[in-house]
């Protein structure tokens, strides 16, 4: 099947595009540039006739830096999401959204929560075969880091751990998270091509680790004896204990499992490679 992923070119987007490829689909981006979601005659000509199904990840991330600009948020993760909608529906082509946990309020809650109803919606008002992939915490290598990224837990604590520096928390580090491979999220995305009446399906794990544990265990890994900066939370955010319930795994017939030994790999990728 040809299938369209918007924002194929990000993080999550490369790990679907290894699993279609597997899965023997061939795979067409919609990514900016060339293409903006914003505008309808880009999505047409990003998702042309034909496309069996989109897989629509392109988005602007962040929490408290969308506070900032909450109607550039709005036109991207909304309106954007509304003509992908609206093209596969023209196009008769299946729609595969991802969500989130709505964990705390904030700007990018807000815009996926709403995305995520217009999916429903036109899934009951015009047939349009809909999945969602809820993820949880992504993590994996390459995931960004640094300036004009959000700050993604693994990245931030690795990068800052090899550097020496202190690992910032934000809270008091209870907190829970629920770490899964980008590769499982892709896998699961493509897996929800299969489906189509508004099914949700879970790419999290099930096992909740504590940003505490995380960051210490990051220290282990590398050695570091910054030891960890406890900050003030930061706007848009409250501590929360998320986890998987399972959405869909029965459904799937298979789960993400969290592994330490794959965070490990992942440490160890945001290690400054050394002169010779």
């Amino acid at each position: 099947m040809r299938i369209v992923i918007t924002g194929g070119a990000g993080f999550i987007g490369q790990a679907a595009e290894r699993a279609a490829v597997e899965a023997g689909h061939h795979v067409l981006h919609l990514d900016r540039p060339p293409y903006n979601i914003v505008w309808p005659n880009d999505v047409e000509e990003g998702i042309p006739a034909g496309t069996g199904a989109v897989i629509h990840l392109a988005g602007v991330l962040g929490t408290s830096e969308l506070f900032d600009d909450p109607h550039g948020a709005i036109d991207v993760n909304v309106h954007g999401a509304l003509n992908i909608l609206e093209r596969c529906a023209d196009i008769g082509a299946g729609y595969v959204g991802i969500t989130m946990p709505p964990v705390f309020p904030s700007v990018y809650t807000a815009t996926k929560i709403c995305a995520d109803r217009f999916a429903s919606a036109w899934h009951r008002a015009r047939g349009l075969p809909v999945s969602r992939v809820c993820a949880f915490n992504a993590y994996g290598p390459g995931q960004k880091h640094g300036p004009n990224h959000p700050q993604k837990i693994v990245p931030t604590f690795a990068t800052e751990a090899w550097a020496g520096r202190p690992i910032p928390v934000w809270g008091n580090g209870s907190q829970t998270v629920d770490l899964v491979h980008a590769d499982d999220i892709g896998r699961m995305l493509v897996a929800a091509l299969r489906y189509g009446d508004d099914e949700v399906f879970d790419a999290g794990t099930g096992r909740a680790v504590t940003v505490r544990e995380v960051a210490e265990f990051t220290l282990s890994i590398t050695g570091s004896s910054a030891g960890i900066r406890y900050l003030p939370m930061r706007v848009g955010e409250e501590p929360t204990k998320i986890v998987a319930e399972g959405a869909g795994w029965d459904l799937l017939g298979w789960q993400p499992v969290f592994s330490w030994n794959r965070l490990a790999e992942t440490i160890e990728s945001y290690k400054p490679a050394t002169g010779g």
